[in-house]
């Protein structure tokens, strides 16, 4: 568990913050474990898409789902089929700028990240890959 200092009390993060400090210990356990960040908040008129990251010719969408705890559920719980239908169609559409620029891929992953974050600030990460 890591400890990342967010300025704020526990209980004083709204969730458009909390999902902001996700998505940065995210990047950070994504480049911890090898991945290289493509890009962030990709969005397109089909959706958008939390972090793209790849290692060698493998490109992974991934989402991030950050939360106080697990009395709502687990995080993963809020990735739905809609939300995975949305997010694999802009892949495509990244995908196609990719062709475009002459870019190659051999696989593709589809992945979740869950944050947890505790009253003390440490947090947990899990790591989902090719979850959908």
């Amino acid at each position: 568990m890591k400890t990342i200092s967010t300025g704020k009390a526990f209980n004083e993060l709204d969730s458009k913050e909390l999902g902001k400090w996700g998505e940065r210990v995210a990047i950070k356990y994504i480049e911890k474990i090898g991945l290289t960040v493509v890009d962030t908040n990709y969005r397109t008129r089909l959706g958008e898409i939390d972090i793209i990251a790849k290692r060698d010719l493998v490109y992974h969408f991934i989402e991030i789902k950050a939360r106080r705890g697990m009395q709502h559920g687990l995080a993963r719980e809020a990735v739905t089929k809609k939300k995975q239908k949305h997010i694999k169609r802009t892949a495509m559409l990244f995908l196609y700028d990719l062709h475009q620029k002459r870019r190659r891929w051999k696989e593709l992953s589809f992945d979740v990240i869950e944050v947890y974050l505790h009253e003390d600030f440490q947090s947990s990460i899990h790591y989902l890959p090719q979850c959908f």
